[in-house]
């Protein structure tokens, strides 16, 4: 690999893993496999109990056999893997996870699996035969119908149909799994795909036992109601805890050994293990409550950032004692959960004001909050923006999703109207945002220098050093935009000031990284040094823009091409190319051109020469017109100029929405025009 290029961090897929013919244990002979789930309508005597399906699906796991599973709920079938037992641990503690079953639902998804308990009972055969259509009947009935989806009632002794016995679940083949795998699938599409590829492959009859499975899965009893198949309840996700989420990471790690060595996988675990915490301490919110009061007499940083926290931070702040690291580790610590995003920013604010920055938006998210309080200050990769105390993670804030979260936030804590634990994940997210243009670059690095202020102190070497990088940004920025003017496209224009950053950003997490492994203060790093870089045309400032960075910032819409390959994953959704932006798109005047412009919706507004954008912007402003519809990309007004004039400032504030439309989404642009758009 070539000095300075890094290597794209491991993505675990199984679709991957089961497209790989090396993890089919059973080599494509499936019949012993299926032979459980294949239920006679008659002579039980040698049909298997569930206890010994059971024993066998555990087996399978200790014997590293991979498994999957399927079950009908909510209209579309759903395929869950690699069920497992928690076995109780010799001499220790019994856990509230001893002998239960646990399996993952679905794909990965950035290396994160969704968690489940999977019941004893799906193991049990349904307690009445079913009287479903023959393999022939759904053939030719789905050939007929092309919009139907369930099939039935059907009559005692209707011709085309048969009686079959089935379990509530049923075991899916490795070669199949993958079909499974992405959205889950109507019980037409599974029969047309998978009942297919087993009548292609000729193996309906070994996997018998599937293709039952999939008949009632298309058939109902009766008009308005479910399949007799289908749960009237999902598998819930349990409240996990470090000790479950580390018997399924081995399970994790067995099958994909790369992640065993993943550099993000203690911090991924950790944000877990958090999120549950904090799902528990909402449940016990009314007891904590009586507690805390009593608790926030002695409560101390060491309590918050327990005692290797307390040592990093030290390290940090280079002072000796814990009494001289900055006041609002002592007003965080103090306050109480729901209170200390407001502490921090009021903290903000109010170095902000000392600074005469008031009119600047830095707006504190759940996740800057909590990626303070962990001392998560170093990324966790060059590439991984969205972690660290870097400028990436201070964009300009949406006014409204700002206090939405904060009340979400808030809410979580005090025990009252709590939200769904998936929304308040999301809440807690990072969302990385790259500068469109200079100023909202140095915006940023403005609000980076602020925190640093806040947490590590305006004396600090590594603060001044980073007013420095600031103050030199502000003087420099005209020579830079005559620098950026004079790129060579405008993909290398658009990205100069996210370049910028990633160089900021990888210098402060490599002295974050190093500072805090060892006790001796070290130097700051020279941040100002990559304007001298620029100016004397040393072309080694530019530091590699990766596909996972890229993506990390959405920056797709700047014409980066991404290596996707829809085939290359079974089951996988293709998706458009992203927009590209040619070379000849910038014009003198350093506007870009829109290669994607929808004559047939806008070529009558193009034409009005007198009309200007400008003009028309003014007006929504002043409320004389509507406000123009929301982008697809970031929800924001849509770019007036790019869509209906096929041009655009490279430096518009809305450059974000300088991507290809389709006729159907720009409809709503399209009607607001009609109903609006002045005329010569």
């Amino acid at each position: 690999m070539p000095a300075g290029i890094l290597p794209i961090a491991f993505q675990a897929l199984y679709s991957s893993f089961f497209a790989d013919a090396s993890h089919d244990v059973f080599n494509g002979d499936y019949a012993a496999a299926m032979a459980p789930y294949d239920v006679p309508l008659q002579g039980n005597a040698n049909v298997l109990s569930p206890e010994q399906v059971k024993t066998l699906v555990i087996g399978a796991r200790t014997q590293r056999v991979p498994t999957a599973f399927l079950l009908l709920h909510g209209g579309r079938l759903h395929v869950y893997l690699q069920v497992d037992k928690f076995h109780p641990r010799l001499g220790m503690p019994p856990s509230p996870w001893d002998d239960k079953l646990f399996a993952q639902k679905g794909e990965l998804h950035r290396n994160q699996a969704v968690l489940v308990e999977w019941k004893s009972e799906y193991f049990h055969q349904l307690n009445q035969q079913l009287l479903v259509p023959a393999a022939g009947t759904i053939d030719a009935t789905l050939a007929g119908q092309p919009d139907i989806e369930m099939l039935g009632p059907y009559a005692q002794g209707e011709a085309g149909t048969e009686l079959i016995k089935v379990r509530r679940t049923c075991f899916v083949p490795p070669k199949y799994i993958g079909m499974f795998l992405g959205d889950p699938l109507t019980p037409r599409e599974a029969w047309e795909r998978v009942r297919g590829q087993l009548v292609t492959d000729g193996a309906e009859v070994a996997c018998r036992a599937l293709v039952k499975f999939l008949q009632a899965a298309i058939t109902v009893p009766a008009v308005g109601e479910e399949p007799v198949l289908s749960l009237t309840e999902a598998p819930t996700a349990p409240l996990a805890d470090a000790l479950l989420l580390e018997h399924r990471r081995r399970i994790l790690c067995e099958d994909f050994p790369e992640l065993s060595v993943e550099a993000e996988r203690r911090q991924q675990d950790q944000i877990a293990v958090s999120i549950g915490e904090l799902v528990r301490d909402n449940q016990a919110a009314r007891e904590e409550a009586r507690q805390e009061k009593q608790r926030e007499k002695s409560k101390g940083i060491e309590d918050m950032l327990g005692t290797t926290g307390v040592q990093k931070l030290l390290r940090w702040s280079q002072v000796e004692v814990v009494s001289e690291v900055q006041e609002i580790w002592r007003d965080l610590a103090k306050a109480k959960k729901a209170q200390q995003l407001g502490v921090l920013q009021w903290a903000i604010d109010r170095t902000k004001e000392e600074l005469g920055e008031s009119e600047l938006q830095f707006i504190v998210t759940p996740a800057v909050l909590e990626m303070v309080k962990s001392l998560r200050f170093a990324m966790v990769t060059n590439d991984h923006v969205s972690t660290g105390l870097q400028p990436f993670l201070f964009p300009e804030e949406a006014i409204d999703g700002a206090l939405n979260s904060k009340a979400l936030y808030e809410a979580m804590y005090e025990g009252s109207n709590a939200p769904p634990l998936s929304e308040f994940a999301i809440v807690m997210q990072a969302k990385p945002g790259a500068p469109r243009a200079l100023y909202q670059a140095r915006n940023q690095v403005r609000r980076v220098h602020i925190l640093l202020m806040v947490v590590l102190g305006e004396d600090h070497g590594l603060t001044k050093a980073y007013e420095r990088f600031y103050m030199r940004f502000n003087s420099s920025e005209a020579d830079l935009h005559r620098h950026q003017q004079g790129l060579s496209s405008a993909r290398d224009q658009l990205l100069f000031p996210t370049k910028i950053l990633k160089r900021n950003a990888i210098d402060l997490s490599y002295w974050f990284e190093m500072q805090g492994n060892t006790p001796a203060a070290r130097a700051p790093p020279k941040f100002d040094q990559v304007f001298d870089d620029i100016k004397q045309e040393f072309t080694q400032w530019e530091p590699t823009m990766s596909l996972g960075f890229l993506k990390e910032l959405k920056l797709e819409s700047l014409g980066v091409r991404q290596p996707f390959s829809p085939s290359a994953v079974p089951g996988a959704t293709p998706r458009e190319e992203p927009t590209k932006i040619p070379k000849d798109t910038i014009l003198d005047d350093a506007t870009a051109s829109n290669p994607h412009f929808l004559e047939g919706l806008f070529g009558e507004y193009r034409k009005l020469n007198k009309v200007r954008t400008r003009q028309i912007r003014r007006k929504i402003a002043e409320k004389e017109l509507p406000a123009l519809p929301n982008s697809k990309v970031d929800g924001q007004p849509m770019c007036l100029a790019w869509h209906t004039k096929g041009q655009c400032n490279v430096r518009c504030p809305r450059a974000g929405d300088h991507v290809a439309y389709t006729t159907e989404e720009a409809k709503e642009l399209a009607a607001w025009c009609a109903s609006n758009y002045p005329k010569e």
